[in-house]
C-alpha cells in the first residue's frame, strides 16, 4: 500500500477566508449602525469578548495542526506562515483583553513581513496580497479599537477593517479552491 500525503495547504487557506470574511463581515456590520451595529459592539465588548476568545484559542490550535502537517509533508513555506498565524491568532486573544493597539500592529507588521517575504522568494502573488491584506485587516481593527481613545469614530475604522476582511476572505478562498480543483489559475 502506497502512501499518499496531501498538502495541508488548501484546507488552511479555507480557514485563512473563513477568518478574514467572518472578521470583513463583522466590520461591515458594525459600520452599519442602522443594522445592529451598535448592539453588536457591546456584545463583542463584553460579554462575547470570552466567546470570541475561545474561538480564536480554536482556530489557533488547528493552524498549529496545518503547521505541523505541512511540516510532515516539507513544505516549509506553509508551515512558517501557518505557525505565525497561530502565533497572531494567540496574540489577538491578549489583544483583545488588553484593548491593545500595539498587539495588533505589531501583527500587522509580521503580515507585512511575509507579504515581502512571500514576494521576494517567489511564491504566487496572490499570496503576497492576502498577506498584504490580511495585515491591512489587523491594522484597521488595531485602530479600530484604539479610536475612541483619541476620540475619532471608531464606525469609520470599522468599515475599513471590514472591507479588507472581506477582500482577504475572497482571495484565500479563491487560491483555496484553484489549488483544490487545479481548474482555476493562481497568479
Amino acid at each position: 500500500m502506497s502512501e499518499n500525503r496531501v498538502d495541508p495547504t488548501v484546507a488552511g487557506l479555507f480557514l485563512v477566508g473563513l477568518i478574514t470574511l467572518f472578521f470583513g463581515l463583522l466590520g461591515v456590520l458594525l459600520w452599519n449602525e442602522n443594522a445592529m451595529g451598535a448592539d453588536l459592539l457591546v456584545y463583542i465588548t463584553g460579554i462575547g469578548a470570552g466567546a470570541a476568545n475561545g474561538i480564536l484559542v480554536a482556530f489557533a490550535l488547528m493552524f498549529v495542526l496545518f503547521a505541523f502537517l505541512a511540516a510532515k509533508v516539507g513544505n516549509a513555506f506553509a508551515t512558517a506562515l501557518f505557525a505565525f498565524v497561530a502565533v497572531a491568532l494567540f496574540s489577538v486573544t491578549i489583544g483583545l483583553i488588553a484593548s491593545s493597539f500595539i498587539a495588533f500592529l505589531i501583527i500587522g507588521v509580521f503580515f507585512i513581513v511575509f507579504a515581502l517575504v512571500a514576494f521576494l522568494i517567489g511564491a504566487p502573488k496572490l499570496l503576497a496580497i492576502l498577506l498584504a491584506l490580511t495585515a491591512l485587516l489587523y491594522i484597521f481593527v488595531g485602530v479600530f479599537v484604539n479610536a475612541g481613545n483619541n476620540g475619532d469614530d471608531p464606525l469609520t475604522f470599522a468599515l475599513l477593517f471590514g472591507v479588507f476582511g472581506i477582500l482577504a476572505g475572497a482571495v484565500a478562498t479563491y487560491m483555496a479552491v484553484a489549488l483544490s480543483t487545479e481548474k482555476l489559475p493562481v497568479f
